[in-house]
Order: structure tokens, then C-alpha cells, then sequence
């Protein structure tokens, strides 16, 4: 199987878009977004003869970036 050289995004701020990878595909990607961070899950990779090998990734959670002092552990 080829290692997957695109992300394809279901869900959340970012449906619908694909973008490159750089190492193949991670079994989550996490991506800046405004202050804070988007997680995408992997679902399934194609190899896909008419085009470079895709991830499907699909939304899981936003998460806050923590600012020193911020912190809240509950």
C-alpha cells in the first residue's frame, strides 16, 4: 500500500478540506485553529490509482491552547 501523501477532513471547522502530509499518515492529526487546536481522528487510508494515496480523517475535539498561569486541571 502507498503511504497516504493527503489528508482529506470531514467535520468540524475544517470540513471538507484536504492538505498535504508530510510523514505519512498519523493516526491523529492536530491542527492549529485560532487559539486553540482542532484533532481530527483517522478513519481510513485509500490508494486511489487516479490520484496520490488520501487519509480520511474525521473531527473529534477543539482543544484550548494553555496559557502559563491558565492552567485548569478539571
Amino acid at each position: 500500500m502507498t503511504t497516504p501523501a493527503l489528508a482529506h477532513l470531514s467535520g468540524g471547522p475544517l470540513d471538507d478540506q484536504t492538505i498535504p502530509l508530510d510523514d505519512g499518515a498519523p493516526d491523529e492529526l492536530v491542527l492549529p485553529y485560532s487559539e486553540g487546536q482542532l484533532v481530527y481522528k483517522l478513519v481510513t487510508s485509500t490508494d486511489d490509482s487516479e490520484g496520490p494515496a488520501t487519509a480520511e480523517y474525521r473531527f473529534n475535539e477543539v482543544s484550548e491552547i494553555l496559557f502559563e498561569g491558565k492552567y485548569d486541571e478539571h
